[in-house]
């Protein structure tokens, strides 16, 4: 028997031996998926095929308590609509994802220095891994307020979005994916005009264009200086900074 034939005859018994191995492996793992899963191999990675489908395709659920919160918020604040709220928070998740993408905190828009410094620790992390977060076609399905509370010093509100977005990372050889991510963030938007930070709580004034008082007060059109009686009038719309944000799993 020649040299070449031995080779190949070799060759033949280890295809032969992976061919025998890969048909085992197939038939134990059948059979773990028909004992555990009511379903053989075949229906198996169907079922895994469809449930990746759906994830890029379904979008995340959100909480949505509006009919608890809405009410309260629109008592406080009469001359905003909710729907105004809504585009506030989509406004404050575009703002932020595109500054994480730009690398610029410049991008954020009525955004408190908390928030600012959150975010430029997000870029500040992706710099040093050497890498660039991108959040391409973003389209939002849907936005609704998940909390909100208020005293006389300061209202919170939390707005849940969920979103998609072709969310990749580029540097070290890294691809664009073919599929829209399904994502899902919370933002939080504070009512005030002048922040200031300690370690319980946000606060804010106005001051009376009077006397210089501070003055305090959440939601409604006129307020009244309880040092000199002047009224005061408060522009609601920028009033309202966007002090949190994050994403929701």
């Amino acid at each position: 028997m020649g040299p070449i034939l031995t080779t190949l005859i070799v060759i033949g018994i280890i295809v032969l031996a992976i061919a025998l191995g890969v048909l085992f492996i197939r038939h134990k793992l059948s059979k773990v998926t028909r004992d555990y899963l009511g379903m053989d191999l075949k229906q198996t990675s169907e079922l895994i095929k469809n449930g990746l489908k759906d994830e890029v395709t379904t979008p995340k659920s959100i909480s949505n308590v509006s009919a608890m919160y809405q009410p309260k918020l629109m008592r406080d604040f009469p001359d905003m609509s909710y729907d105004r709220f809504l585009e506030m928070a989509n406004t404050a998740l575009m703002s932020i994802l595109t500054a994480i993408e730009k690398e610029n905190t410049s991008e954020l828009k009525l955004a408190t220095d908390t928030l600012k410094e959150k975010v430029c620790n997000i870029i500040s992390d992706n710099h040093n891994k050497g890498l660039v977060e991108h959040f391409d076609n973003i389209r939002i399905h849907r936005t609704a307020i998940a909390d909100y509370k208020s005293t006389s010093d300061v209202a919170t509100a939390v707005f849940e979005i969920s979103f998609e977005s072709l969310h990749y990372f580029s540097g070290k050889k890294n691809k664009i994916p073919e599929n829209v991510t399904q994502m899902a963030a919370s933002v939080t938007l504070s009512y005030g005009k002048q922040f200031t930070e300690d370690s319980t709580s946000l606060t804010f004034s106005h001051n009376c264009p009077n006397c210089g008082a501070p003055v305090y007060s959440v939601g409604g059109r006129m307020m009244q200086c309880r040092f000199c009686g002047s009224g005061v009038t408060q522009d609601i719309h920028r009033s309202w900074l966007v002090s949190g944000y994050k994403f929701i799993k």
